[in-house]
């Protein structure tokens, strides 16, 4: 009988785990355990998993699902049975479980010392990374991360959550809040205001786990392309988003015929010109805004003939 992965109750692998608890407990001291015991794996926010063959568990683990990642717990195969699969049918269950929830990555802590399991979570993908969570740097403790991929960017059409929208572009704009004058435009757009400027020209999201982590909006100004409302979660930064999104945004002026996108960003963020810049975008000029004698906002361009921007 082929090696089985299936959700569990986690006392259903009460001895895997207990076997696994006294392996931790021979090893390192008190406060460098960090295992579960059977009612917090039962939790409402964890995936518990077995690897079966022949009706006899072979192993366990559980991913703890947090808002920007997913903890792998529990990681145990028993001594016997190890050699046959099980650890990486695991693992790569938990990542499918991973993917499913939309989460941008996986981590764990291990024990130093466990060779084979860091065998198995290198040839996963994870790579080290720093203490995440509550824990602090240890000893006896290795940290493990691995990024799972980014989701692919779609036209978004008329039936769309464009309140999950306006929350997106609200947690992705809250770091101007208190630095720029006047305030967002955001503070005035409502989910129907999100929706009318989709159906005006067009809009671009991207998904995960059933929830937009990234979004552009666009429309026809003279012979460019004006795009706004540039967001990506804060969980998604780093994984590439913004550029398939500006990608995306090019595909549709060119099959409108325009020659450059152009956007404007408020003057005060520094940091904001740079990301724009790195994407191929020039600084163009100032503007002010109603009621202001001083530039609010600097605008940028992007021809649509440039030299392609190297990825880095």
């Amino acid at each position: 009988m082929a090696l089985t992965i299936r959700p569990a109750a986690p006392r259903e692998a009460a001895a895997l785990l207990e076997a696994s608890h006294a392996l931790m407990r021979s090893l390192f001291p008190a406060e460098a355990n960090h295992f579960l015991d059977i009612d917090r794996l039962a939790a409402p926010n964890i995936r518990f998993l077995v690897a079966e063959e022949e009706g006899v568990l072979l192993g366990c683990a559980a991913l703890r699902i947090s808002p920007d990642y997913g903890e792998v717990k529990s990681m145990f195969v028993a001594p016997e049975a190890r050699g046959k699969g099980a650890g990486a049918a695991l693992l790569a269950a938990l990542e499918a479980e991973a993917k499913a929830a939309g989460l941008p990555a996986m981590r764990l802590e291990t024990g130093t010392g466990l060779d084979a399991a860091h065998r198995l979570y290198r040839a996963a993908g994870f790579i080290d990374c720093g203490p995440f969570g509550d824990y602090e740097e240890s000893p006896f403790s290795l940290f493990m991360e691995k990024r799972l991929p980014a989701p692919p960017v779609r036209r978004a059409g008329p039936g769309e959550d464009w309140a999950a929208v306006r929350a997106l572009v609200a947690e992705a704009f809250a770091y101007m809040e208190g630095r720029i004058d006047p305030p967002s435009s955001l503070h005035r757009w409502t989910a129907e205001t999100f929706a009318a400027e989709a159906a005006a020209g067009a809009a671009f999201l991207a998904e995960a786990g059933g929830r937009p982590v990234a979004c552009l909006f666009a429309k026809p100004e003279g012979e460019a392309l004006y795009i706004g409302k540039v967001a990506v979660a804060n969980a998604w930064r780093g994984r590439g988003l913004a550029r398939a999104l500006i990608e995306a945004a090019e595909a549709e002026a060119r099959a409108r015929g325009l020659s450059t996108l152009t956007l404007g960003s408020r003057i005060e963020l520094a940091e904001t010109h740079a990301a724009f810049a790195a994407l191929g975008f020039a600084r163009t000029g100032e503007s002010a805004h109603p009621g202001f004698d001083r530039p609010t906002s600097i605008a940028m361009a992007r021809p649509l003939n440039r030299p392609p921007v190297p990825v880095t």
